[in-house]
C-alpha cells in the first residue's frame, strides 16, 4: 500500500515535471517565431533599403554621364575657340571660360554628392 502511494507520488511528481518542461519549450518556441518575424522584417527593409540605393546609384551614374559628355563637349569647343584666336585678348576670354569650364565640373561633382548624400542619408 505505501508502496502504491510512493509510486503514485512519483508518476504525479514526474507528470509536474513533464509538464512544467512542456510549457517552457512552448515558451522558448514562441520566443523565437517572434524573434525570427522581426529578423524577417528587418531583412525586408533592407532589402528596399538596397534596392533603393542601387537606383539612386545608377541615377547618380547617369547624371555624371551626362554632365562628363556637356564637359567634354565645352572642352572641344574651347580647343575650336583657341585655335582660333588671334589677339592676346582672345586669348585671355580663352583662358577665362577655361577656368569656367573646371569651375563647372568641380560645382557639378560637388552638387552631384550632395545630392546623393541628401537623398540616401537623411
Amino acid at each position: 500500500m505505501v508502496l502504491k502511494i510512493i509510486g503514485a507520488l512519483l508518476v504525479v511528481i514526474s507528470a509536474y515535471f513533464y509538464g512544467f518542461h512542456q510549457g517552457q519549450n512552448k515558451e522558448e518556441l514562441k520566443n523565437a517565431r517572434t524573434q525570427i518575424s522581426a529578423l524577417e522584417r528587418t531583412i525586408e527593409e533592407f532589402k528596399a533599403k538596397q534596392t533603393s540605393d542601387a537606383v539612386a546609384l545608377s541615377e547618380l551614374r547617369i547624371a555624371e554621364s551626362a554632365s562628363r559628355d556637356e564637359l567634354d563637349r565645352m572642352r572641344s569647343q574651347l580647343a575650336d575657340i583657341e585655335r582660333m584666336s588671334k589677339t592676346n585678348a582672345d586669348r585671355q576670354r580663352n583662358r577665362c571660360l577655361s577656368l569656367a569650364v573646371r569651375y563647372k565640373e568641380a560645382v557639378d561633382r560637388a552638387d552631384r554628392a550632395i545630392k546623393f548624400c541628401a537623398e540616401n542619408h537623411n
